[in-house]
């Protein structure tokens, strides 16, 4: 065989044999894999069986669970309200209105299954009356409820359901849905004690006091002899100020069931009544009775003061401190009883510092002490008491009003202003515009100038503060009193008249600040009498400088310009700062003809108000009287520059002009004075004297009988009127013109001379 042959033979034996050994292998691997598999199909087969049987047995323990699930939520209703309220609130959050009626049944049923559990009996205003879940699910559905508008009237719940949802929504203090549940069950029991009490504390809880008496008084019907009862029905209305509280302590007494206490509440419905003497009956007998009780030896204390047994007061107050250290009403008391002793500055001093401390004795102790502390020489900590106490109650608008007036009467006008104006927003007080008011009012005493045209803004600014103060409280006396004045300043005096009456009306018969006023007013009307009545009585009150300002007008509108000088100097030794009396003083001194003390007062003025354009006016008079001329001219420019239409200061300019022989600069300003006031008798007059140096002699003349026309007093006008027509010897017109000077000034020698011979002419 050829060897390629038996190669190719060879390599296909091996290639056969390499097959069959290859298939043998596959074959014993398939062998196993098939016995593999049949131990897995009977593993998965066992496996199968028993996870069969497992979920047989969870179903059956499932079951089981479910039974006992229902047993419990219906042996536990509050378990399945939650259960409800849970299910129910994620539907109620995720609605929207309209809501449905069937949503709405199944939010009732669960409201009503969440609060079954809460008895209709269960104690008023207890805590930890509801569950946390139960409270969070119950917070839960009224906010859902409050966003879709649905309350008690909708809900239409039973009365039962109510009363419970009422003491589950009281725990919650959501005293709305309280009361209108609890009305709903009032309106079915209306004499269950329960709900009458729960409305009761709800009205107390609000601080409405005239509700809590009408759910009180229902109480009181059905159990009409309830010691409590009557106790808290007297206490309420001895808080209202119903003298019907007293009824209650009786009807205590006809019981046999008053105590101490009781006859204290008995003595301090009688002082309020007026009746001291049966007041401090009642009060010893409750202090007989029970000598132990503070308070009833303050009240005491307080009756004895009240009735000027200051010693006795005294007492009793240091009794009531020896029972109780930390009673601040006894020591505010103590305060005010050892003020005025000289002796006991030091005690009366530390008594008010307690006082504070403890908050007791109001605004009126906070000055006391403050007052205190400036008699004890310690200014500074004076003014610190206030400003402590007004940091401390920055809201309390009474006493920033208070503080502010002070400094304004001390003239601290800024510091008044910046205490206003640092006001926290939304607190709003009566006095606070009564100090505004003022403010504005010394505002305009330093800046005014004469011809009222400046004063009108100003004085509307403080007419507007006073009815801002009368808008907050119509029985306020002063800001009556604060709106007659700037009326009267204002020109309208019959409107000034009616308030300054109620004011009369409103405020203490020892307050002279009123009875003043009304005699500014009086002298203003022309009724000389009665402004002297009016301040006879303020000045039984005690002197004052508006009291000896007052009557220094009356006595310069009487003529008697020395009493006058006389007034408006004590006015001024009281107050230097008076800017009124200065003002007048620096005017009668010029009458007097004491020009250099007027001129002296007029620097004062304007040191003291630098902007008092009619304090620069009475020295460039001064300084005329003087026969400054120069510096009076440059006065009144500055009075003029501050005030163009100022036409008496256009009048006194034309003067100047005229006695610097400067005549042709003097008839513009006196023109201008008369186009501005053609009632002003001074302007007609000095513009006639003009018109003599300039021989106008018809002109002068008709000037002359303007000014008379506008004043029949201008003395100075009738005398030149009659001096022209007795020179022209026009004898019977003269006669009857010196005639007329003489009804002004009786005494006046010229003319009684020149009359005598216009006489011997006529006949």
């Amino acid at each position: 065989m050829e060897p390629l042959t038996v190669a190719f033979g060879l390599a296909c034996i091996s290639a056969g044999g390499g097959v069959g050994f290859w298939l043998k292998r596959a074959d014993d691997r398939l062998q196993r894999l098939s016995e593999t598999a049949v131990v897995l199909q009977e593993s998965q087969a066992a496996h199968f069986s028993h996870l069969n049987s497992e979920v047989i047995h969870l179903s059956q323990h499932l079951n089981h669970m479910s039974g006992l699930v229902d047993a419990l939520r219906a042996t536990n209703p509050e378990l399945d309200g939650a259960i409800l309220a849970h299910t129910t609130i994620a539907e109620l959050e995720a609605s929207s209105l309209p809501l449905s009626e069937t949503l709405l049944k199944e939010s009732i049923a669960a409201l009503e299954a969440l609060v079954s559990s809460i008895s209709t009996e269960t104690e008023i205003g207890i805590e930890h009356l509801l569950s946390p879940s139960t409270h969070s699910l119950l917070d839960r559905m009224l906010v859902a409820f409050d966003k879709l508008q649905i309350d008690t009237s909708r809900a239409d719940l039973n009365p039962v359901a109510a009363h419970r949802l009422g003491h589950a929504c009281m725990a919650m203090r959501r005293y709305n849905w309280a009361e209108s549940c609890f009305g709903i069950a009032y309106r079915s029991s209306p004499g269950n004690q329960n709900i009458l009490q729960a409305l009761e504390h709800i009205a107390l809880l609000r601080g409405d006091d005239e509700m809590r008496r009408h759910w009180l008084e229902a109480r009181m019907t059905v159990s009409p002899d309830q010691p409590e009862l009557l106790r808290a029905h007297a206490h309420l209305l001895a808080k209202l100020g119903d003298a019907e509280a007293e009824r209650d302590v009786r009807r205590l007494e006809a019981l046999g069931l008053d105590t101490a206490a009781d006859r204290s509440l008995l003595s301090g419905l009688r002082a309020r009544a007026g009746s001291r003497s049966e007041a401090l009956e009642a009060i010893e007998l409750a202090l007989a009775e029970d000598p132990n009780r503070a308070d009833d030896w303050c009240s005491y204390a307080g009756l004895l003061f009240d009735e000027g047994e200051l010693g006795k007061a005294q007492q009793a107050v240091e009794r009531c401190l020896e029972l109780d250290r930390q009673n601040g009403e006894a020591w505010a008391l103590l305060a005010k009883l050892l003020a005025p002793m000289g002796n006991k500055l030091d005690e009366a001093l530390k008594a008010s510092i307690h006082a504070v401390a403890l908050d007791a004795g109001g605004i009126e102790l906070i000055f006391l002490k403050s007052d205190l502390l400036a008699a004890k020489g310690q200014m500074s900590d004076s003014e610190a008491a206030l400003d402590k106490a007004l940091l401390t109650s920055p809201d309390n608008g009474e006493l920033r009003a208070r503080i502010a007036s002070r400094k304004l009467l001390s003239g601290e006008f800024n510091d008044a202003q910046a205490l206003l104006d640092s006001t926290p927003l939304g607190i709003d007080h009566a006095l606070l515009h009564v100090v505004e008011g003022r403010l504005q009012l010394s505002h305009a005493d330093r800046h005014r100038d004469g011809t009222g045209q400046t004063d009108q803004p100003l004085l509307a600014e403080a007419l507007s503060a006073f009815e801002g103060a009368l808008k907050l409280d119509r029985e306020l006396g002063v800001a009556w009193l604060g709106m007659a004045r700037t009326q009267r300043l204002l020109g309208q005096l019959d409107d000034a008249k009616e308030n300054i009456d109620r004011a009369l009306r409103l405020l203490p018969d020892d307050d002279p600040s009123v009875a003043s006023e009304a005699a500014l007013l009086a002298l203003d009307l022309g009724d000389i009498s009665a402004a002297s009545k009016y301040i006879d009585s303020a000045d039984i009150h005690g002197s004052s400088p508006t009291i000896h300002y007052v009557r220094g007008n009356i006595a310069g509108r009487s003529g008697h310009l020395d009493k006058a000088l006389m007034n408006f100097d004590e006015a001024l030794a009281l107050d230097p700062g008076h800017i009124r009396a200065r003002l007048n003083r620096c005017s009668t001194l010029m009458a007097l003809g004491e020009g250099k003390k007027a001129m002296d007062d007029a620097d004062i003025l304007l040191d003291l108000a630098p902007s008092l354009t009619l304090a620069r006016l009475r020295r460039a008079e001064s300084m005329m009287f003087l026969h400054e001329w120069d510096n009076a001219r440059e006065d009144l420019k500055m009075v003029l520059d501050a005030a163009p239409h100022h036409y008496h200061a256009l009048t006194q300019l034309g003067a100047c002009f005229m006695a610097l022989d400067r005549y042709e600069r003097a008839e513009a300003p006196l023109n201008e004075a008369i186009r501005l006031n053609q009632n002003h008798a001074p302007a007609w007059h000095q513009r006639g004297l003009l018109y003599l140096e300039w021989k106008q002699m018809d002109a002068a003349y008709d000037d002359f009988q303007a000014a008379i026309r506008c004043d029949a007093n201008h003395l100075d006008a009738r005398l030149n009127v009659a001096a022209t027509l007795h020179h022209q010897e026009r004898h019977v017109e003269a006669a009857a013109a010196w005639r007329a000077v003489l009804s002004i000034e009786p005494d006046h020698q010229v003319a009684r001379m020149r009359l005598g011979e216009c006489e011997v002419n006529i006949v």
